[in-house]
């Protein structure tokens, strides 16, 4: 991705949800580099999502003073929440592909990130080339299908049906951010 396409994507968010993630976002290197260094990585890929869906639910119960968020408008706190994971794992991209030193970084696709512990190295740029050009054009209606076949066809098999639809709902998310 571009720094332009970086940016289109960081528009969609409201001004919470950026900062949020943020916060996101260091809470998760800090964990990646501390206590959950030995983790699979598998876990990194869902850890974003998972603390960006309680920091956005505890931020939201502090700014309104009512347990509203947790109950009321659960819905819209969860969608808020993975909002904040998103653009979490998107500024850790910003971070690895334009700020690290250049004796370290690569050019990193975002969607390599997200694939990580679900798609074998050996799979992962075919995979990745595959998701989008089937994803590029395709309504939001039909997107979470293609999405899920596609990752079906390159998935490590001892991936689970709960890890899978995590997945899918990841990159679902990824690509209507990207194709709006």
């Amino acid at each position: 991705m571009t720094a332009l396409q970086f940016f289109n994507a960081f528009r969609t968010f409201s001004a919470d949800v950026l900062l949020l993630a943020l916060g996101v976002t260091l809470i998760t290197s800090l964990l990646k580099k501390t206590v959950m260094k030995n983790c699979n990585k598998r876990v990194f890929v869902f850890l974003p999502f998972a603390i960006g869906t309680v920091v956005y639910a505890v931020f939201s119960a502090l700014v309104t003073l009512s347990a509203e968020p947790f109950t009321k408008d659960l819905l819209q706190t969860v969608e808020k929440g993975f909002s904040c994971g998103l653009a979490a794992t998107l500024y850790y991209v910003v971070y690895e592909q334009f700020f690290r030193s250049p004796k370290k970084a690569e050019k990193t696709d975002p969607l390599s990130i997200l694939l990580d512990g679900i798609v074998p190295e050996e799979k992962k740029e075919e995979a990745i080339a595959s998701l989008t050009e089937k994803s590029t054009g395709v309504g939001r209606e039909q997107l979470s299908e293609v999405v899920r076949e596609t990752l079906t066809a390159y998935a490590s098999p001892e991936l689970s049906e709960a890890e899978t639809d995590a997945a899918v709902l990841i990159l679902t998310q990824y690509f209507s951010v990207r194709n709006a």
